[in-house]
């Protein structure tokens, strides 16, 4: 079976179980579509009912394969509405149809683009959930290589940051493996990385060296407790204070991988503590 045969099967399995999310009326949303070089990027804006003081730009989780949902949506709407910052929500371009650099370099090519279109915003806060988490770190190491503008800050939710590592080679906690299996997760991998040289901190960012990251933006972590990829995200931290960077890791107890977005274990308490971090940003 084609890559993108059991692309669609995956797909198809996941919006058959699929359960809508609610619908709030928290703001105002508008789509922007952005040329890169692996085509047109739609953008979802959340605009909060009062105005705007700050931008927030966010990439959902995917396994690199799934699209853009209602609870995305959602999860946008509710940190609109809890910090009054411009929510930018953006659909990437997906795994196997667009394997690596291509989804890396158009988010970045999105980023810069946003960036530029409200320059009164300042630099943007970037949040990313698992997928999108390790194209959010991959944007900013281009940037330090290419000399462009930073993010203020990084919101890394349960990121995948070591795609190299076989997944049944990873710890399972209790639970994982039903959100997740190995199995799933070394097609996920496959499906973006394909036929990769091991080793590509712009896909394995656990890879980065120290010098890859000095000046890397600050950076918050949260990991769920049962989730297979808590210890690469929590490496990944130690990565960045030896680099100099300012971090903050939070592990939540009772909690699978996708909780903030999938509402489920301590999402509450991670939610109310992006909500501080963000809020503390524009303050200072």
């Amino acid at each position: 079976m084609s890559l993108l045969s059991q692309a669609r099967d995956l797909r198809q399995q996941a919006a058959a179980n699929h359960h809508p999310a609610p619908v709030l009326a928290v703001d105002r949303e508008e789509t922007l579509i952005i040329p890169t070089s692996a085509g047109e990027v739609k953008v979802y804006v959340h605009w909060p009912l009062m105005p705007a003081h700050h931008l927030i730009i966010n990439f959902h989780g995917s396994g690199f394969i799934f699209p853009i949902n209602d609870w995305d949506r959602l999860f946008c709407q509710t940190l609109s509405y809890r910090t009054h910052a411009a929510v930018f929500d953006v659909d990437y371009p997906l795994a196997p149809e667009h394997p690596f650099p291509q989804p890396l370099e158009a988010s970045y090519t999105v980023i810069e683009e946003i960036h530029q279109r409200y320059p009164l915003f300042g630099a943007p806060t970037l949040i990313g959930h698992s997928a999108g988490g390790n194209l959010i770190i991959g944007s900013q190491l281009l940037a330090l290589h290419r000399q462009t503008d930073l993010a203020q800050r990084l919101i890394l939710d349960y990121p995948v940051l070591d795609l190299d590592t076989s997944p049944e080679k990873k710890p399972f906690p209790d639970g994982a493996a039903n959100v997740i299996s190995p199995e799933t997760a070394h097609l996920f991998n496959h499906f973006y990385r394909q036929n990769q040289a091991p080793g590509n901190a712009l896909i394995s960012p656990i890879f980065a060296s120290t010098d890859d990251l000095r000046e890397f933006p600050a950076t918050s972590i949260l990991t769920a407790d049962h989730d297979t990829l808590m210890n690469e995200a929590e490496t990944f931290g130690q990565q960045l204070v030896a680099a100099g960077t300012q971090v903050t890791c939070r592990r939540y107890p009772d909690s699978l991988h996708g909780f903030t977005v999938d509402e489920t274990g301590a999402y509450e308490q991670a939610i109310n503590d992006m909500t501080r971090t963000i809020l503390a940003d524009w303050r200072a």
